[in-house]
């Protein structure tokens, strides 16, 4: 974890975000990488500058200025360092490009409640963003403030996952001294299985559990959830199987979108 991306429009979503990344990266020493990309349309491209001084793209390195005076006293406070990058680009650019520019190893991001066109297009970038990231994605809810993560629920199916997959899960329990919750939606998973993923969170406190599926498996995972508490969920991304089915439509527009609970998505 010692580079920390976190996408932001300077809006108060991305700024919880932006203080929760800060009380993560404070475990770790990492630096951080503020980062807002654009577009410009032709309407708002000023032929009398350059791309550089399109006075569009000043006023964003103003907002980015400014976000960082707001946080600037906690970041030092906490022995980190933060670069703010403004870059005309497409945003899921963030999630691939530039995540591996960067060499990143966690991108932390805010989610946003809103209807109608917003939660459309907010859904579909934040849906591509944890399928096409390669490193750990974590997703904020809005009006979330930090809290030290002491219950992790990992939500796992009957496939086995590598140590390596489980790296920056086990160091976040460990550095926080969190207890593990290695949840089973009764997909006939076999014990050995989640043997072999408590031995990968070597140092960790870990517990297995098995619950009925009902009507869908994230809501099954939300019911257990609302009745026992979790401050972080975690969840595997697989190609095909357990974790494919959830990013269909419905989780996309409503698990992730009215994330009740702080959300970290692991890349197989």
């Amino acid at each position: 974890m010692h580079k920390i991306l976190i996408p932001t429009d300077f809006s108060p979503v991305a700024d919880n975000a932006l203080d929760y990344a800060i009380e993560i990266g404070a475990k770790f020493s990492s630096e951080l990488y503020l980062y807002h990309v654009y577009t410009i349309h032709k309407v708002d491209y000023n032929l009398d500058y350059s791309d550089e001084d399109q006075p569009h793209r000043k006023e964003l390195e103003r907002k980015m200025k400014r976000t960082k005076q707001k946080f600037i006293d906690k970041i030092t406070e906490k022995g980190l360092s933060v670069q703010t990058i403004v870059e005309m680009d497409n945003i899921l650019s963030i999630f691939e490009r530039k995540a591996r520019k960067h060499a990143i190893d966690l991108i932390v991001m805010g989610s946003k409640g809103a209807s109608g066109l917003d939660k459309v297009i907010f859904g579909s970038v934040a849906a591509t963003a944890l399928k096409m990231a390669n490193v750990p994605v974590l997703v904020v809810p809005p009006q979330h403030p930090f809290q030290t993560l002491k219950q992790i629920v990992l939500a796992a199916d009957a496939n086995e996952i590598s140590t390596s997959v489980l790296l920056p899960l086990q160091k976040l329990a460990a550095e926080f001294g969190a207890r593990v919750t290695i949840l089973n939606v009764n997909t006939n998973s076999s014990k050995s299985t989640h043997e072999k993923i408590a031995f990968s969170l070597q140092g960790v406190e870990t517990t297995y559990l098995e619950v009925p599926l009902s009507n869908s498996v994230n809501e099954t995972i939300n019911a257990f959830i609302e009745k026992n508490g979790c401050d972080l969920l975690c969840m595997v991304r697989r190609e095909k199987g357990f974790f494919e089915g959830l990013f269909q439509k419905s989780f996309t527009t409503d698990q992730v979108y009215n994330l009740k609970n702080p959300l970290l998505v692991l890349p197989e």
